[in-house]
């Protein structure tokens, strides 16, 4: 009895005034790509492709997607760099290639999880 009274304070429902949607927290099981042969930074760093302009040395990306239910990603916000329209759409397109999860759970109940990601933008070296 008690464990289920954990259970039920460890997943819990709130509203993200970030994204301005409800979002669970401290799920029981997290979700993970279905394919366990897949790492997110080994897919997403293969995949990525900064736009071409220049970024401050050392500038990060950081980008937040949902993984729904069914386990697709729904893109969500690009964090920062803020106001950068181009950045954006590179970050919308690795969303929408993302591998299929297996979905976050709450008990045995499928949850929509919020998920996001940081790391150092590298800009493609010029040919000399």
């Amino acid at each position: 009895m008690q464990d289920k009274a954990l259970e039920s304070l460890k997943c819990k429902l709130i509203f993200d005034p970030e994204l301005n949607r409800e979002v669970y927290i401290d799920v029981d099981v997290y979700p993970e790509f279905a394919d366990d042969k897949i790492e997110l930074s080994d897919f997403i760093l293969s995949n990525f492709k900064a736009p071409k302009k220049k970024y401050k040395k050392n500038a990060r990306v950081k980008f937040i997607w949902m993984i729904e239910k069914d386990g697709k990603s729904t893109f969500l916000k690009l964090a920062f760099p803020t106001d950068d329209k181009e950045m954006e759409e590179e970050v919308k397109r690795i969303v929408s290639i993302l591998p299929l999860y297996t979905p976050a759970k709450c008990g045995n109940e499928p949850v929509p999880c919020k998920v996001d990601v940081e790391f150092p933008i590298k800009e493609e070296k010029q040919k000399r």
